[in-house]
């Protein structure tokens, strides 16, 4: 297939000593990229440019790998020099600044020359013909009559399709390869748009760009914020974040970081961005905030800076994770922090109204709390007023004419004296969504009306001094967008994309627009401003709208990409912190089902790719949603600790219990539950009430998924040990040393043996019993943190080479080798990375790729000379990341890190 994208020259002008235009005749996509391709060869790398050119050498090898190009080992080698000279960081260690000498830098310098122009030459081959620059294949010329998949109603139940983790369940795959449905999932971006002036502040979570300035009227980019995070063999996980919505006061913009790596990283700041310049003047530190809990608060004016803290550092031994319980308060101009106060776990971002915080909880408990107050650090004088709410308070209060206007999760709507807290009134809901972990959006007071979105697919008008009904307007699907209203006009949009504008007429409303404005999750509030409504999707595109006619006027992506003519946007910036699109699906009953970075689990037709039901958490949900005996359980990570067991016709609770964080996906055997814990807890719980029947505590996380064997579970941890118990007792068994952490990748088991990854580059074949070493692998230099596959003899095995940025490997492949000898069979090149293979019965293997944009189907007997042959290949809209398919109803289900679960038959 030829590129769509043309090839066009480009001018750049850049610092350099000449002063005339520079061509490209192969542009990147990314203006910054393309003028360090020009630079390279004209200034030296050396210690005040080298992390920048690191950093875009690394995006621009990413984009390249989106567009389906196989980086080869010219660029590995270049990778593996990376990796050597992550340590080269001119960075003071022990309050000394480490010395190199020229003869380093020179070293250092070239390989950053070479990584160019391999990259480069790459850049020329992708242009010239897409398939040369791509994973080179043997395919198989099917027979046009070619036999419909027949075994295709076997439930895929649990992670891998069973308890053993094999991938196989007899069911067989698609045969074809062709995309049947995708199912939007996207990331909790609830950051809004900020207007001031003429200018539209956007936050930007990428590794590089951290704020967008846009021109108001047309959309035009003003002016582009980055930072520049230290060369690391983990980057993208040390990378922080931006998460919050930004707060502009008179000379700064303030950001606020999330990320991974706990309090040791560099993830723990509010940026203060400089508004005339555009650059990061200084930081204040706020502590450190996982990534999986997908938005952080920040509140701040000219004199105080407010926002919710916890401590989240599951990297601690043993790890430390919650939700938010504590509010800080710190002088904006020195940083000096004023006071920590605790409140108890809340979900809903603090309010900073002058020298007052009002904050909710999730327990009911609204509080008032006196910033300027000298009171000690647990002194109930710093509580102004504290109110008893009947249910969670999970949303942001606002204030209006000396009112505080919230809504709680038991459906009640409240009027308070800001000043005293004293009730004025309530008003309950005649409906109320159970599914829902925010009933209610933050409300809207104008004109003396009260309006506020609701989960149960209404906007709800209320008298904001009696509270008494006034009207209701029915919308497509749950509200979790706050409204926003000017003069007599209200906009109110639906989570589905839906956006609609009522004009009030006294107390009726007329409808004058309704428009789908984007096929994406709509989670953050609306702003007006002259005329505009303005918003951001869940797939990282900030939208103006007409205020008067609801048309589109501009469109602008807040993570730096391109997109191309035949439809697929490449991201050019990488989302920061983490792998955010981990949940791996699960199919049964015609039902697919799947956790989001968003806080939700939906389930979905497996047919038709409709949205059946979803329930919300706090948190991500990164684990497999495990199905049995009809009932649903899921984890989550990043907010509450509850665990949840869901009905699986409708999604509502059936028990929830406080066990931890969860990473991984739960197991399930003989109405047990076995749940990995974030905190170090391995948990088994009863699938029926929940009830904890045993747990034990390793050292450090465990958020790999546990392997039932028979009468015994098997557990691993960060710890560096693979746990051993007797499934229903919790006896402690044994535990077995793995010379490094258990993390992504799963032990499976097949023919009695325990088939068992590491995370790094140790693979075993063990005896479950003994605990001896069967086999390893003869495979040199590969990294094995992905659950392998196994079925009839034959053990799959997929790998990920070079470092890239972070998990983001260089390259991949999935190995088949002989399960009684771990001799190899057949390598096939590409597919695999952090996403491992599932087995269909009708002799082929699936799966996805980390380096590539596609979904693979092979052989699984191989053509005996060490390859096998590609049946198909499918183009997704990004690379898979930690998420592995599910086979079900002749069906292959696939969660990529483009926000689509795809569905291929």
């Amino acid at each position: 297939m030829k590129q769509l994208l043309p090839i066009f020259i480009v001018l750049f002008s850049v610092q350099t000593h000449c002063q005339e235009p520079n061509i490209l005749r192969y542009p990147s996509g990314d203006n910054e990229i393309d003028s360090l391709r020009i630079a390279i060869n004209r200034m030296p790398t050396d210690r005040t440019n080298y992390n920048t050119r690191i950093l875009m050498m690394k995006l621009w090898a990413v984009t390249l790998q989106q567009q389906g190009v196989n980086l080869g080992k010219a660029y590995m080698e270049v990778d593996q020099h990376l990796n050597r000279f992550s340590k080269w960081n001119p960075v003071f260690k022990g309050g000394e600044e480490q010395i190199y000498t020229d003869a380093d830098i020179k070293e250092f310098a070239k390989v950053v020359k070479n990584g160019y122009a391999e990259l480069d030459r790459l850049q020329e081959r992708l242009h010239q013909n897409d398939e040369l620059a791509g994973f080179e294949h043997k395919l198989i010329i099917e027979n046009e009559n070619s036999e419909k998949a027949e075994k295709n109603n076997i439930d895929w139940s649990n992670y891998r399709g069973n308890a053993q983790r094999t991938g196989f369940t007899g069911a067989d795959g698609p045969i074809h390869g062709v995309t049947a449905w995708k199912f939007p999932v996207g990331l909790r971006w609830e950051s809004k748009p900020v207007v001031v002036e003429n200018n539209v502040y956007l936050t930007s979570p990428g590794m590089r760009n951290i704020l967008w300035t846009l021109d108001l009227e047309t959309g035009k980019v003003k002016n582009l914020s980055t930072h520049i995070p230290k060369m690391k063999g983990d980057q993208l996980y040390s990378t922080p974040a931006m998460a919050s919505t930004p707060v502009v006061l008179n000379d700064y913009v303030l950001l606020r970081e999330m990320g991974s790596r706990g309090n040791k990283g560099i993830s723990k700041h509010i940026v203060f961005i400089n508004r005339k310049t555009g650059k990061v003047d200084r930081k204040m530190e706020a502590g450190h905030v996982d990534y999986r809990a997908g938005f952080v608060s920040l509140e701040a004016n000219e004199k105080y800076t407010v926002y919710s803290f916890a401590v989240h550092d599951i990297e601690e031994r043993p790890p430390l994770c919650s939700p938010m319980t504590r509010i800080i308060a710190k002088d904006t101009k020195t940083g000096n922090r004023l006071w920590d106060f605790n409140i108890g776990p809340h979900y809903a971002a603090p309010l900073l109204d002058d020298s007052f915080v009002y904050v909710g909880t999730g327990t009911g408990d609204v509080f008032c709390l006196d910033v300027s107050g000298k009171y000690g650090p647990a002194s109930a004088k710093r509580i102004k007023w504290q109110f008893q709410a009947e249910g969670s308070v999970n949303r942001k209060t606002v204030i209006s004419n000396g009112c505080l206007y919230f809504g709680d999760n038991a459906g009640n709507i409240y009027c308070l004296d800001k000043n005293s807290g004293d009730l004025k009134w309530k008003y309950k809901s005649k409906e109320i969504e159970e599914n829902a972990f925010r009933q209610f959006t933050t409300p809207t007071i104008q004109n003396g009306l009260l309006f506020i979105g609701a989960a149960f697919k209404k906007m709800l008008i209320l008298d904001a001094k009696s509270g008494d009904f006034v009207d209701e307007y029915p919308t497509s699907d749950w509200v979790k967008s706050r409204p926003v209203a000017f003069n007599n006009d209200v906009y109110i949009s639906s989570m589905n994309g839906e956006v609609s504008k009522l004009t009030m007429k006294g107390r009726s409303f007329s409808e004058v627009w309704k428009v789908k404005a984007t096929n994406h999750f709509v989670y953050g509030e609306l702003t007006f401003a002259k005329g505009k409504l303005l918003f951001t999707d869940s797939d990282l595109f900030a939208y103006a709208l007409d205020a008067k006619t609801g048309t589109e006027l501009w469109k602008h992506s807040i993570i730096k990409s391109f997109q191309k003519e035949d439809g697929y946007r490449i991201l050019t910036d990488q989302i920061a912190g983490g792998a955010y699109y981990e949940s791996k699906p699960t199919a049964i009953d015609g039902t697919v089902l799947i956790g989001t970075p968003s806080g939700f689990v939906y389930a979905i037709d497996a047919v038709t790719g409709k949205e059946k039901w979803k329930f919300e958490v706090g948190g991500a949900v990164s684990g497999a949603p495990i199905v049995d005996q009809g009932k649903v359980y899921i984890g989550t990570e990043g907010a509450e600790e509850d665990f949840y067991c869901l009905d699986l016709k409708t999604g509502n609770v059936i028990w929830k219990q406080l066990v931890s964080w969860v990473w991984g996906s739960a197991n399930v055997s003989e109405g047990l539950v076995y749940v990995p814990g974030v905190d170090g807890y391995v948990n088994c719980l009863d699938g029926d009430t929940g009830a904890i029947i045993w747990r034990y505590r390793t050292e450090r996380s465990t958020c790999t998924e546990p392997l039932i064997i028979e009468d015994y579970v098997y557990f691993g941890s960060w710890d560096h040990y693979l746990y051993k118990f007797h499934k229903k007792t919790g006896e402690f068994i044994w535990k077995y040393q793995l010379s490094g952490g258990s993390d992504s990748g799963a032990p499976i088991s097949g023919e009695g043996k325990i088939f068992l990854p590491v995370g790094g580059g140790v693979f075993r074949c063990l005896d479950p019993t003994t605990k001896k070493v069967l086999w390893t692998p003869d495979l040199k230099g590969k990294m094995y943190n992905v659950t392998p596959g196994y079925h009839d003899g034959k053990v799959y095995l997929s790998c990920l080479n070079g470092r890239g940025i972070g998990g983001i490997p260089i390259g991949a492949e999935v190995f088949s080798v002989d399960a009684k000898n771990g001799m190899l069979n057949w390598t096939f090149n590409g597919g695999g990375g952090l996403t491992g293979p599932v087995i269909g019965a009708n002799n082929r293997i699936y799966f996805a790729s980390t380096v590539s944009p596609y979904v693979y189907c092979v052989d699984e007997k191989g053509n005996g000379d060490g390859t096998t042959g590609l049946y198909w290949k499918v183009r997704m809209d990004n690379k898979t990341e930690e998420s592995v398919p599910a086979l079900y109803n002749g069906m292959l289900y696939v969660l990529n890190s483009g926000g689509y679960l795809t569905a291929i038959k």
